[in-house]
């Protein structure tokens, strides 16, 4: 009996265990070879992973939450854009400020300096009315040479004269914003009048686009005693000693189109 069991011991170790399906069990260190799989053998489609079918529900909330997204960017663009070009007006609105209030400043300070440099120049003179009466009457004046007072019925015509002009002439084209230069010379009075005569043609217009300057000689003493050149605006005069350039010019602009009546 004993000798059987370890005959049945011996043959159980031999025999190698059957493995579940009936398929047998490798020995311990035996090496496994890959069993290629059967060419008949292929998977069900219930066993085979299936893609998700797309859905068109995700798609048209997909599209409709593009165009929201683009809604949304236009309108903050509109909104940059806008902030943009107001921006853009205030700051052009300040340089035209600026601007403006540079050239406000050139013109005033031009004024000033005009009015600076012009306060030196012309005398008031008291003034003797402006009335009328017939040409070649003797006039009669409080002051000498006049800058005001009764007048001839026509204004003399602007120009360079060396015949003298009567009072009644000159002084009826004070009244109309006409400038007077009285000239008292003893010599060289050619390369006189030859310079009144350059200087008259260098004249700005007046406001009628006519120069407004009546030269003639002048030979009755003067109130305040004589000069050779005297320049004569209504109610104002200025003594000069010789043809300065730059004072007859200061003075002409100065009170050309400044006397009471506005006429060419």
């Amino acid at each position: 009996m004993k000798e059987m069991v370890q005959q049945m011991a011996q043959t159980g170790k031999a025999r190698p265990r059957m493995r579940a399906g009936g398929a047998k069990r490798p020995a311990t260190g035996a090496r496994v070879q890959p069993t290629a799989p059967s060419e008949t053998t292929t998977p069900t489609e219930s066993s085979a992973p299936k893609p998700l079918a797309p859905v068109a529900g995700v798609q048209g909330a997909n599209a409709a939450l593009d165009q929201k997204i683009t809604a949304a960017e236009r309108r903050a663009q509109r909104a940059t854009e806008a902030q943009q070009f107001q921006r853009n007006r205030q700051r052009r609105n300040i340089l035209l400020g600026i601007l403006g209030a540079v050239v406000l400043l050139l013109v005033a300070g031009y004024f000033l300096r005009e009015q600076y440099i012009n306060q030196d120049i012309g005398v008031a003179v008291p003034d003797e009315g402006r009335g009328h009466i017939a040409d070649g009457t003797v006039l009669t004046f409080k002051h000498y040479p006049p800058s005001s007072g009764t007048h001839y019925p026509s204004a003399q015509p602007a120009g360079v004269y060396r015949q003298e002009v009567p009072e009644g002439g000159w002084v009826h084209s004070l009244e109309h914003g006409y400038i007077a230069v009285l000239v008292q010379c003893t010599t060289d009075c050619a390369t006189v009048y030859g310079q009144l005569d350059t200087l008259y043609k260098s004249l700005p217009n007046g406001k009628y686009g006519t120069v407004k300057l009546v030269v003639t000689p002048y030979s009755k003493p003067y109130t305040d005693g004589d000069s050779p050149l005297m320049l004569m605006a209504w109610d104002h005069e200025q003594r000069l000693d010789t043809v300065n350039r730059d004072t007859i010019t200061r003075f002409y602009n100065k009170f050309v189109d400044k006397g009471p009546e506005d006429i060419p």
